[in-house]
């Protein structure tokens, strides 16, 4: 067990040391609130039997202390299952340690294959980046996980303020684990946020109806002080129960407006309760970081109330509204006070006041929600380190680069430098021996380098860049694409892009593959001419060890890497380490052998 996983094994240890300590207190209690119970009653009888009024009196003192009880046992509980919740969390990084991830959401609704990048990598989808790093738990947070990752390139002018800001949350275990806790068993949803968006950007009727305004308090006023007079005998009792009636009819003139509004938002009373709690605990913490007190200082309105209690205070109006559909409830405060009016108003007034802030607090809250994602996932691989990032020329340096996504005691990593533009490596190798995958962690940890997360390196210096990459190229039949044609279309894209003028990281696995020998070497040559004209660097995957003469051409312009095997005594070894030169042992006859395929 590593450091980390013997970190939260110790905290699962204390946390059942403390359920133990809450259960023990909790198994007493059933047996002092039926005592209590039982004593009232006793009491009260002795109280009817003799008249003595010091009877009422104790058993007032056992009624008390009978609902004390009852809160302590509502409390223990609730600390025993906040133990539960946290052994549960503890118990899945260690799980997620071990590489198993089915505890976490793995994004996949983020899946593209059109992604310059993020299909190649393997960034969303089943045990995936995102499937490891994704700790969100909102769907705002969620989402701007999935932008980081998505568009890595635009994160390149605060690289060195996120850093600060995951690093400082990666050493605050409690805040991280306090935001899980707050919404444990509960998955924030899209259409969380689009409902929401969509009550938020909906016509204000109520509170601009001045006919409204008049009737929410004239009518009560009528039909209570008609109630009051029927009581004195002053008007016949008729008379109030036609007031109520026409208040009720009111409710009911209104009442697809409350339907509209109890459809989209009450339903969600639950997950705004926990948003609420999210912004006190954000509130509460001292965030010192620059990116990370910019975006608490975000969350304000105006010097007054603290967003926490804002969202609460919608929080409640919506829970009225939910028990103000209770036929019985219902009946009487609209017969008496026109409370379904009054509600819908407020929650109006409520949202012309707030609706150009609440988008900025959520924004901000999935914004320190994604941070935090990496900033577990700093903590959980201590060894890793954040880049050095330069800007006035290209230079990419790594030393002991590894994927994030292998095993690290499986994991062979190894060394990469590109010091110049207009320079590519051509990885030659045999099959199965490497090629592809360090394309993958090549690109990988520079998606993690450009967002601010530290990489599976010793040292990592790099040039913030896009990355374009073309290595899980697929055939299409909806749009009735070739294997072939579909890789030509990705190049085009890789080409049109520099065209353009746009700085590029190409990562390339077999170009041309999906066309004969012949016109795949000369296709891979003429591409890579054309490639060095750009400011552009790359990596090549290839089993066409004739590209690796190009540097006799182009002796400034390419780097040749390899992988190499070895068969001894009919086994094949692969150490999966990266060597410089033009690969010289090839395995596609041995391996068909292997397979029972005889080769003349």
């Amino acid at each position: 067990m590593n450091i980390v996983s013997q970190k939260y094994a110790n905290q699962i240890e204390l946390t059942v040391a403390e359920r133990d300590k809450h259960a023990k207190k909790e198994q007493y209690l059933p047996f002092l609130r039926l005592f209590a119970f039982l004593a009232m009653v006793f009491l009260f009888y002795k109280f009817l039997r003799s008249g003595d009024i010091l009877f009422v009196y104790s058993s007032a003192v056992f009624l008390i202390l009978f609902l004390m009880l009852v809160k302590w046992n509502n409390q223990l509980r609730q600390k025993i299952e906040h133990c539960d919740q946290l052994i549960r969390i503890c118990t899945d990084e260690i799980n997620a340690l071990n590489y198993d991830f089915s505890s976490f959401e793995p994004g996949n609704e983020f899946v593209d294959p059109e992604h310059p990048y993020s299909y190649d990598l393997d960034i969303f989808g089943e045990r995936s980046l995102f499937h490891s790093i994704n700790r969100s738990v909102t769907i705002f947070g969620k989402n701007r996980l999935a932008e980081y990752f998505k568009n890595s390139f635009n994160f390149r002018e605060s690289i060195d303020e996120r850093q600060k800001a995951i690093l400082e949350l990666s050493v605050d275990q409690d805040f991280r684990q306090q935001m899980m806790l707050i919404f444990y068993g509960i998955k924030s949803k899209e259409n969380d946020r689009t409902d929401f968006i969509e009550w938020v950007d909906s016509e204000n009727t109520m509170v601009r109806n001045r006919m409204v305004n008049y009737i929410r308090f004239i009518l009560p006023v009528l039909t209570n002080a008609s109630i009051i007079l029927s009581f004195m005998n002053l008007v016949v009792y008729q008379i109030p129960l036609l007031m109520v009636i026409i208040q009720l009819f009111v409710i009911q003139r209104f009442g697809m407006k409350t339907i509209k509004v109890h459809s989209l938002l009450t339903g969600k009373v639950e997950i705004i309760s926990k948003y609420a709690r999210l912004l006190s605990l954000i509130e509460k913490t001292n965030l010192r970081s620059p990116l990370l007190a910019e975006l608490q200082e975000q969350l304000s309105f105006k010097g007054e109330k603290a967003p926490s209690r804002i969202i609460r205070q919608l929080s409640q109006l919506l829970n009225w509204m939910d028990n103000n559909l209770n036929v019985v409830v219902g009946f009487v405060l609209n017969g008496l006070f026109l409370f379904n009016l009054h509600l819908l108003v407020a929650v109006e007034k409520w949202k012309i006041t707030y609706r150009d802030v609440v988008p900025k607090w959520f924004d901000a809250m999935g914004e320190i929600d994604a941070l935090a994602s990496l900033a577990n996932f700093t903590a959980n691989n201590p060894e890793y380190v954040f880049p050095d990032p330069v800007t006035d020329q290209f230079n990419f340096e790594a030393s002991n680069l590894g994927h994030p996504l292998i095993p690290k005691s499986e994991c062979v990593t190894n060394n990469i430098s590109i010091s110049r533009w207009n320079q590519y490596c051509i990885v030659t190798g045999a099959n199965m021996s490497g090629k592809s995958t360090f394309l993958r962690t090549v690109g990988t940890n520079y998606v993690l380098a450009m967002i601010g997360a530290p990489v599976f390196a010793s040292r990592f210096t790099f040039y913030p860049i896009l990355l374009h990459s073309s290595i899980r190229t697929s055939d299409s039949l909806a749009r009735k694409e070739s294997f072939f044609y579909s890789e030509l279309r990705r190049l085009k894209q890789i080409i049109t892009e520099l065209e353009s003028g746009q700085q590029t990281f190409i990562l390339l696995d077999e170009i041309l593959k999906g066309t004969n020998s012949k016109d795949k070497q000369a296709g891979s040559i003429a591409l890579l001419e054309q490639l060095i004209k750009y400011q552009s660097v790359g990596l090549i995957a290839t089993h066409d060890l004739s590209l690796g003469d190009l540097i006799r051409q182009y002796p400034d312009n390419i780097q040749n890497l390899c992988f190499e095997i070895q068969i001894i005594d009919d086994q094949m070894s692969i150490d999966y380490k990266l060597q410089e030169g033009v690969c010289q042992n090839l395995n596609a006859t041995f391996l068909m052998k292997k397979m029972g395929i005889l080769i003349k």
